[in-house]
């Protein structure tokens, strides 16, 4: 019993270390954009591609794929820690504190705070984190009993049913329609789809639960079960009528908790890191350096449109699709959906550093233009030409992690 039992606790890790601010904000972006359609489109792929990886990879597997992608592991920690960092400081000052005056104070003050945090429980061992993990996954659906969750959900369900009968007896109504057509979307999907399937191989949360877990495939079919599950109840959050999170005391504080619990864990990968995956702590502090800064109104707020005080953002058809912030929030979203696959095809595969920078110098602005201005035709074209460079070079390196994911 106690094999599947830890097994079942590594899921649950995985299911809470995987739930950041992808996860918790990205739904509310693709709902606003394309409907259900493009929940799915985000949803579908990130739950298979990363339950998959326990199916993918065992233990001997794992610690090979590390092996082979050296540093760019620590790199993906560092990144995710710095994209959780900025998150927090936008979130609140864009969410939760109303008075302008306060902005540049939790801008700085949320992400150090988060950061502290998380730092002091880091050194902590497998046997807390795998607890950990199960609590956390566990306690995040309760935040629905709290203002602004479950209720309040429900008496906006059944606004926006209210507002239906009333707009097929020729009444206006709030409830929004897609900014965005299915074709854009489609465009969109080949970067969603390597972004999830090549991103969780760089992480080392992931790493450590297949290495850990007495049964591998178990640990990571109950985290495809329970992510999905999580996906579908942060998704209640959106409000139609603004296309925005529905903003309460319930997804404050799921977003502290699971926040908080990537940074720490991430932390915990950086400390730990064996040698040979180690980056040094002066490029990590910063990444997040930088990332906090860019977090202070001074930076965020001058990315995207300029919307009323309070902003209600997309009610009575406004033709906004992002929100104040959102195009920097894409812009860390691209070390996913192009960075790290573009390493995974190229650097891994022992292709030339001009390369590898090449492809990504090209890839930036196709994928900036698809993502902030939604010309989307653009954003498969890195990974395209990633594979392409690939196949032309040949197996120059017998042992990359294609080979090694292989049987």
């Amino acid at each position: 019993m106690r094999r599947p039992l830890e097994s079942i606790q590594w899921g649950l890790y995985c299911t809470s270390s995987w739930t950041w601010c992808i996860g918790m904000y990205l739904p509310f972006i693709m709902l606003r954009l394309w409907g259900w359609p493009g929940f799915l489109a985000f949803m579908v792929p990130n739950v298979l591609g990363c339950a998959a990886f326990g199916f993918v990879l065992d233990r001997d597997r794992s610690r090979a794929l590390v092996e082979r992608l050296g540093w760019t592991c620590s790199l993906f920690s560092a990144i995710t820690i710095a994209y959780q960092a900025w998150f927090a400081g936008w979130a609140a000052q864009a969410f939760v504190v109303a008075d302008p005056a306060m902005r540049t104070v939790v801008a700085t003050g949320v992400p150090i705070a988060l950061l502290v945090a998380g730092l002091a429980l880091a050194a902590r061992g497998d046997a807390f984190w795998r607890m950990a993990g199960t609590v956390a996954t566990i306690a995040s659906p309760l935040v629905l009993l709290l203002p602004g969750g479950l209720a309040a959900g429900a008496e906006a369900l059944s606004a926006t049913s209210d507002a239906a009968v009333a707009a097929s007896a020729g009444a206006s109504h709030a409830t929004i329609e897609p900014l965005l057509g299915r074709m854009p979307l489609a465009f969109a999907l080949p970067t969603i789809v390597a972004g999830f399937l090549a991103s969780p191989f760089f992480d080392l949360t992931f790493h450590r639960a297949v290495q850990q877990a007495p049964q591998p495939r178990v640990a990571f079919a109950t985290f495809g079960l329970t992510f999905a599950a999580m996906l579908m109840m942060i998704a209640t959050f959106f409000d139609a009528a603004t296309g925005a999170p529905r903003i309460g005391p319930a997804i404050v504080a799921l977003w502290a908790l699971q926040l908080l619990f990537t940074v720490a864990v991430h932390l915990r990968e950086l400390l730990a890191a064996a040698p040979s995956i180690r980056i040094t702590g002066r490029p990590v502090a910063a990444l997040v350096a930088a990332a906090v800064l860019l977090a202070t109104p001074a930076f965020t707020f001058t990315l995207g449109p300029s919307l009323p005080e309070g902003h209600a953002p997309l009610a009575g058809g406004a033709t906004t699709a992002l929100l104040p912030g959102e195009p920097l929030y894409m812009t860390f979203l691209g070390a996913y959906g192009l960075l790290f696959p573009v390493l995974l095809i190229l650097e891994s595969r022992g292709a030339p550093r001009t390369a590898t920078l090449g492809v990504l110098a090209l890839g930036l602005p196709c994928y900036l233009l698809g993502a902030v201005d939604f010309l989307t035709m653009l954003m498969p074209v890195p990974v395209v030409v990633a594979l392409l460079a690939g196949r032309a070079m040949g197996t120059r390196n017998p042992g990359h992690p294609i080979r090694v994911l292989l049987p």
